[in-house]
């Protein structure tokens, strides 16, 4: 089958170009533009793309359109879609119909942490030679692909809780029907899809009414909407995650953090149900590398650690700051630490976490909020003077050069392209 897929440079829709190509259907995809990680693993996946959504695209002969969440009516080629006879679904949608219903499905849900935690378990069962199939919105440090499609009767999946597509509302984790569900935590977060937290917890509740009567429920016991979701209705089993579990650690991990002691403790119960002995999974975690763009290490220049990491709500922006300032390596006993917090998500855009964010911010020595100068007045009543408003890359560099001295650690949070921002910035700092 010839498949074309909109949206590809996505991390969810490039995962889905390789699982197609890899049941031997012919891939290709368009998005407005490509940036890394994914556009080198879609060229190493051998998937031909094209740069910007030309209508032109479809007059090839094509048999399906899997259609990615950022597509939207009134864009000229979705409008050629569905004014012509050629086949379209969603993402999710194929996934079910074409993989998962012939797998276990393994599905880690949460606002924050789901790549993480389903990296770190897809790692704790190919540690122990189960080889799964995955899909992971992130790219595990170490593998060169967002997905993989095995003989193994396992599949682990990120749950995301965003809508599916322009023509289906519903979260993509309603597709899933997961044999484990993982529910790590839940905040109000997709302003720009839920009207309030309420929502969110009634899309949560569709997906727990898909579960078989069989199936686990692994989740955070600490976290209030979680018991409030709960009390909605459950006839699933139930594990909880409680303090005990990651407050006093027993194991070794090369991630940083409290929130990765609780990624870290919730993956471990996950993997007990599939019968692992815990002195295999414990060895897995302490081989873990971690995750690209999650408190990913990318070089110490002038004695100054540059960290790229993927916060871009207020509580992982916190936890985040607060990782890097308890952090201590072997040469010091302080951490200086300038955060930049790029402003991206629809949510950040709208002014939502606005209050929050700000309080996060200052948790760390310096900080920076980078956006668009169409978005300024969104940031015009910041008085505190710990936190600086810049709209260009050049002037957060100016900044950088005024604090070399003073400052030990550079912390780029975003969920966008940071790859420009990091090259100026060492290339600064070095001069």
């Amino acid at each position: 089958m010839r498949i074309h897929i909109l949206g590809i440079s996505g991390t969810f829709m490039a995962g889905i170009a390789i699982l197609a190509k890899q049941l031997g259907h012919k891939v290709t995809g368009s998005d407005k533009s490509f940036f890394e990680p994914m556009k080198s693993v879609l060229l190493r996946a051998k998937i031909k793309v094209t740069e910007n959504y030309n209508p032109k695209n479809l007059n090839e002969k094509i048999d399906l359109v899997i259609v990615g969440n950022v597509m939207s009516r009134g864009m000229p080629i979705i409008e050629k879609l569905l004014d012509s006879k050629i086949k379209y679904i969603s993402g999710p949608q194929w996934l079910k119909e074409n993989i998962l219903i012939n797998k276990k499905v393994i599905a880690v849900s949460g606002t924050h942490g789901k790549t993480t935690v389903s990296s770190l378990i897809t790692h704790i069962l190919e540690h122990n030679k189960m080889k799964p199939s995955y899909l992971i919105g992130g790219l595990p440090i170490g593998s060169g692909k967002p997905a993989n499609l095995t003989k193994s009767e396992y599949f682990v999946i990120e749950a995301d809780e965003y809508d599916t597509a322009f023509f289906d509302k519903r979260s993509k984790f309603i597709h899933y029907k997961p044999e484990i569900l993982i529910i790590n935590n839940i905040e109000f977060d997709h302003a720009d899809i839920f009207e309030n937290i309420g929502d969110i917890l009634k899309s949560f509740h569709h997906l727990i009414r898909t579960m078989k009567s069989k199936g686990h429920i692994i989740y955070n016991h600490s976290d209030k909407n979680i018991l409030q979701l709960l009390d909605k209705g459950v006839w699933s089993k139930l594990t909880a995650l409680k303090n005990t579990h990651w407050k006093n650690p027993k194991f070794r991990t090369k991630l940083l953090g409290t929130h990765n002691f609780k990624n870290i403790a919730i993956s471990l119960i996950a993997c007990q149900k599939l019968s692992l002995p815990i002195k295999k999974i414990l060895d897995a975690i302490e081989s873990f590398k971690g995750v690209k763009r999650r408190m990913e290490h990318v070089g110490c220049f002038k004695n100054i650690n540059i960290y790229d990491d993927f916060a871009h709500h207020p509580t992982e922006v916190f936890s985040s700051i607060d990782s890097m300032k308890k952090y201590k390596n072997s040469s010091k006993q302080t951490n200086k630490v300038l955060s930049i917090c790029q402003i991206r998500s629809n949510s950040m855009i709208r002014g939502t976490h606005t209050e929050k964010l700000y309080k996060a911010l200052e948790v760390s020595d310096y900080s920076i909020i980078q956006h668009d100068v169409k978005l300024k007045g969104e940031f015009k009543d910041n008085k505190s003077k710990k936190i600086n408003v810049f709209n260009t890359d050049t002037e957060i560099l100016n900044y950088i050069k005024k604090l070399k001295k003073e400052i030990d650690t550079i912390l780029i949070m975003s969920n966008g392209n940071t790859s420009k921002l990091i090259k100026l910035i060492k290339n600064g700092i070095q001069k």
